[in-house]
C-alpha cells in the first residue's frame, strides 16, 4: 500500500519522503469549507503557490495538489498547480461526471487526475469513473457524511455503501486515514487497515493525527510498522476477514445517531 501525506511543512515532507512516503499532498482547497464543515472536527488548510513550490523543491517523490472545485477558479488553479510542479491534481466535491471529464481535457496529459468522492451524487458514479483515465479515487468520509446528513462518520464502511462503489469501480482506491498501527480514535487503526484491505485499497492518506503522533525521528519506523501490520492482515482467511468486518460493525453501530468523534481524539481520516 502506498502512503500519501497532507503537509505544507517542507522539512517534515522531506523527512517523510526519505522514509518512504509515496507522495506529498499540498492542499489548496478552502473555498466553501468553513461553511460546509462548520461544527465538524475537520482540518481546513489555505495552501497556495508558495507552499507547492516549497514542497516541490523539498521532495523527490510525487507532489499532488488538491484544488478548489469552484467554476470560477478550478481550471485556472489546476493549470497553475501543474505549472509549479504538481504531478497530480485532486478534484474534490464533484457531483457530475462531466466535471471530471472537463478537467481531464484541461490537463490534457500534463498531470494525472485523482478525484475525491464526497457527495451522494459522486457515490453513484463508480462505473462512469471506471472508464476514465484516473490515477485514483478517494472517498472523503467527512464531507460524504455532511452531504448525506448522516451522523456517523464510519457508517459507509459497514452498510454496503463502499462495497457497492467498489463493485462498480475497480481502479486505485482509498478511504479514511492512516496513523500509527497502535493509534486511531474512535476506530482503532488496525480495524481501519483491515477494512482497507478487505476493499482492496491501494493507498492510505496521512493527515493531522499522523503528523501529531509521528515525529520525524520515527517516520521510517512507523511506515515499517504499517507495512508489517498490512502484511499480517493480508494473510487472513476469508473467515477471519468476515470476523474482523463484524468487529468493525460492532464498533460503528453503537455510535449511530451520535457523533462518533465527539469528545475523542481527531480521527485518522479528519480532513
Amino acid at each position: 500500500m502506498d502512503y500519501l501525506l497532507f503537509t505544507h511543512d517542507a522539512d517534515y515532507a522531506r523527512a517523510a519522503a526519505t522514509a518512504g512516503m509515496a507522495a506529498i499532498i499540498v492542499d489548496w482547497e478552502w473555498r466553501g469549507k468553513p461553511d460546509r464543515q462548520a461544527e465538524h472536527d475537520t482540518e481546513i488548510n489555505r495552501g497556495g503557490v508558495d507552499d507547492l513550490i516549497a514542497i516541490r523543491e523539498a521532495v523527490d517523490c510525487d507532489v499532488i495538489c488538491r484544488v478548489n472545485n469552484h467554476p470560477a477558479f478550478l481550471h485556472e488553479e489546476a493549470s497553475l498547480a501543474v505549472q509549479h510542479g504538481a504531478d497530480e491534481i485532486l478534484l474534490p466535491m464533484f457531483r457530475r461526471i462531466e466535471e471530471v471529464e472537463r478537467l481531464l481535457d484541461v490537463l490534457d496529459g500534463r498531470a494525472r487526475l485523482g478525484v475525491l468522492v464526497e457527495t451522494v451524487d459522486a457515490m453513484q458514479l463508480g462505473r462512469d469513473l471506471e472508464h476514465l483515465p484516473l490515477s485514483r479515487v478517494y472517498v472523503g468520509l467527512h464531507d460524504y457524511r455532511i452531504d448525506t446528513g448522516n451522523h456517523d462518520l464510519f457508517q459507509p464502511l459497514v452498510d454496503g455503501t463502499l462495497d457497492r462503489f467498489r463493485d462498480a469501480y475497480r481502479g486505485a482506491f482509498g478511504f479514511a486515514g492512516i496513523t500509527r498501527p497502535d493509534g486511531g480514535q474512535p476506530i482503532p487503526q488496525t480495524h481501519l487497515l483491515a477494512a482497507m484491505l478487505r476493499l482492496d485499497c491501494s493507498f492510505g492518506v496521512a493527515r493531522r493525527s499522523f503528523r501529531a503522533s509521528v515525529p520525524t525521528q520515527i517516520l521510517r519506523q512507523t511506515l515499517s510498522e504499517l507495512d508489517a501490520a498490512i502484511e499480517s492482515l493480508g494473510t487472513r482467511s476469508p473467515e477471519e476477514i468476515a470476523i474482523d468486518h463484524e468487529a468493525l460493525r460492532s464498533l460503528v453501530e453503537p455510535g449511530l445517531g451520535a457523533n462518533p468523534l465527539s469528545g475523542g481524539l481527531p480521527s485518522a481520516c479528519a480532513s
